[in-house]
């Protein structure tokens, strides 16, 4: 299952994107067993992008950020895969920006063996929360870009991989 890409689009800023958008939109408002089931039919690579971008699209706010990141390791318990897919694209600076968002979301919110409720007033509400996911949300959002080009290089040295060209019309 690959993309198709028009030839115009190989220098798009946007190719990691574009290589995962079908995927990510043949899956969006279905229940985790139709994501699971696109996710499991897509190679080591397309699964780093499948995870990397579905959180990522999510965290365009200080509130959204902390809430799927939340999400994503108390909810979906796919943070894990996302590190994964940082590692597998050789991002090490993310995975330890990503470590570092993960133990700010479970000092936070998890009591015992339980998990408290995450809301995105947590951030209005507790004082100390916010300064800490607004320094590593800062920060998300500059690593972000620069592993979107850096993934984007690797995707151009193995197309075969993760699309096809397509004609233009």
């Amino acid at each position: 299952m690959r993309a198709k890409i028009k030839q115009a689009d190989l220098g798009s800023s946007q190719l990691s994107w574009l290589c995962v958008q079908p995927m990510l939109i043949s899956v969006r408002g279905k229940d985790v067993a139709a994501k699971t089931e696109v996710y499991r039919q897509l190679n080591e690579g397309q699964q780093a992008l499948f995870l990397f971008y579905s959180y990522h699209n999510h965290t365009k706010s200080l509130a959204e950020f902390y809430w799927f990141s939340a999400y994503n390791i108390i909810e979906m318990k796919s943070w894990s895969g996302i590190q994964n897919g940082m590692r597998y694209f050789n991002q090490n600076e993310m995975v330890a920006l990503l470590d570092n968002i993960e133990r700010v979301i479970i000092d936070k919110n998890r009591v015992g063996d339980q998990w408290r409720e995450v809301t995105p007033t947590d951030l209005e509400q507790d004082p100390k929360l916010y300064p800490l996911i607004e320094e590593l949300f800062i920060l998300y959002r500059a690593q972000a870009q620069e592993v979107i080009v850096s993934i984007n290089e690797e995707i151009l040295q193995h197309q075969e991989m993760y699309f096809e060209i397509v004609a233009e019309g």
